[in-house]
């Protein structure tokens, strides 16, 4: 007979807490333990989602990069308020996220966008992301054109492609248990402090 999984340390600290969980994905999950589900709001009021991926998170918050002249781009500009969600299925566990998106410096997203692959600094360029594509040729030669653009010189970055921080304002931790009685437990801001509590299931 299988054991019930362990509940959650609501003694940590929520950022403590995440930070264990993450270590733990790093060795379960088989393809991006850092891919979040990013859901924003449109200026109609609109939801939207997608999967992008955490490139880090400290006490300020989680850091995702983007181009800002896509549709969550687009989104963010009009509404600072997004949820992200990490479900890390070998695990059994979720993690949710809600909270306020703003851009971080460009001399953070410089540095990060000079880590990158080649082809994805010549891809950032190429890509008119969530524009109409009429064929994949189209894209072939953009991408071949800024590489001759950019032969043997260094390649800045877009000043469209940048980097975004999401700073939590409600961190709830969910762990599947047997018979659908999950264990959650629910951390929210409150005057810079964080209360916690559990929440039914």
């Amino acid at each position: 007979m299988s054991t019930e999984p362990n509940l959650i340390n609501s003694n940590k600290k929520p950022l403590a807490l995440f930070e264990e969980w993450f270590e733990e994905a790093k060795k379960t999950e088989i393809n991006d333990p850092n891919a979040m589900n990013l859901a924003t709001i449109s200026s109609n009021g609109k939801p939207s989602s997608r999967i992008v991926l955490l490139k880090s998170f400290d006490k300020n918050g989680f850091i995702f990069y983007s181009n800002s002249n896509s549709k969550k781009g687009k989104a963010i500009k009009e509404n600072k308020s997004v949820a992200l969600n990490f479900h890390w299925k070998s695990l059994q566990r979720q993690i949710r996220i809600e909270g306020n998106v703003s851009l971080i410096s460009s001399k953070q997203a410089d540095d990060y966008y000079n880590t990158r692959p080649l082809g994805s600094r010549i891809g950032a360029w190429a890509s008119l992301q969530s524009e109409e594509l009429d064929d994949r040729s189209t894209l072939k030669k953009r991408v071949n054109d800024f590489e001759i653009k950019f032969k043997s010189k260094n390649i800045p970055r877009p000043s469209h492609w940048n980097g975004y921080i999401v700073k939590p304002e409600l961190i709830e931790f969910w762990q599947e248990m047997p018979f659908r009685l999950h264990d959650r437990v629910e951390y929210k801001k409150v005057s810079e402090n964080w209360v916690v509590r559990k929440l039914f299931p």
